[in-house]
């Protein structure tokens, strides 16, 4: 049996998380996509173009669009679960000739099969985290910056794959004024998510080469960086005697749970509570 127990649709990109049991398969097909795909436990035997292949948990698989690709699920390793991306093959080609990894904003064959590859499949798992993020409570939200984020690295890392010359070559440090500039814009913008092209843009550099140099400098992604700013805004306010519903408003979250579930997420407690002691 084949379940999908999540789906989240965002633009040209689709998400499933699914769950395959007993003699579940997938006959022969394709896709008009790239399906790009993260198995989380179990074990999937692929058949692709031809060829066949073992993906257990830990792995990923990557289809071009159009290959033919079948799939059996092994029943003696369990439940197969895993979550799949469907990346229409403008989006991917967006993408790749925003940062500067293409000439001509066409799509482009990637390195396909199976990969025991862990940075791969933490990107794919990525993307599919903060799809959810964007559906909580059955609703899209505007907070897009980890999302882009996310898959930003993900079309990095799908033209990475298997070639000599990659996104991620040169140097990904930025110059302390520029990392300031960076900063002193997200501080000004306490009051609402911001957008990775602004950020990029204050940069001057691409949204990729943003993204690693912040995670050099700090160690952490743009868009957690900016939360943490907005977090500790919240503590000052909360210590300051305002509402958690005057706070979560004033701070740009979409209700109040947003802003509990993030503030508790960060310190371990709720806002709550933090603001009685």
């Amino acid at each position: 049996m084949l379940d999908t127990t999540e789906f989240y649709r965002s633009g040209a990109l689709e998400v499933a998380r699914i769950r395959a049991s007993g003699a579940a398969a997938f006959p022969r097909h394709t896709h008009a996509e790239y399906v790009i795909s993260a198995t989380l436990s179990g074990s999937e035997d692929v058949w692709l173009d031809g060829k066949t292949f073992c993906s257990p948990a830990g792995t990923s698989t990557v289809y071009n669009p159009f290959a033919i690709q079948a799939s059996e699920y092994d029943r003696t390793a369990g439940t197969t679960e895993f979550i799949s991306l469907y990346l229409e093959p403008r989006l991917l080609a967006d993408i790749a000739h925003a940062n500067g990894w293409v000439s001509r904003e066409s799509a482009q064959e990637v390195t396909q099969g199976v990969f025991d590859d862990e940075a791969l499949h933490r990107h794919i798992v990525d993307v599919y985290l903060a799809a959810r993020s964007l559906h909580d409570d059955g609703n899209t939200r505007p907070d897009t910056l980890e999302y882009d984020t996310a898959l930003t690295e993900l079309v990095a890392a799908l033209l990475a794959n298997g070639h000599t010359h990659t996104p991620h070559a040169g140097d990904a440090r930025l110059s302390a004024t520029r990392l300031d500039n960076v900063q002193a814009f997200m501080r000004e913008r306490l009051d609402a998510p911001v957008k990775l092209d602004e950020l990029a843009s204050v940069a001057d550099v691409s949204k990729f080469h943003l993204i690693r140099a912040f995670k050099d400098a700090f160690g952490m992604s743009p868009g957690k960086y900016h939360m943490q700013l907005r977090l500790i805004e919240a503590r000052h306010r909360l210590r300051a005697g305002a509402t958690i519903a005057d706070v979560a408003f004033a701070l740009g979250f979409y209700d109040q749970s947003h802003f509990i579930n993030a503030f508790r997420k960060a310190l371990g407690v709720s806002p709550l509570r933090f603001a009685k002691a």
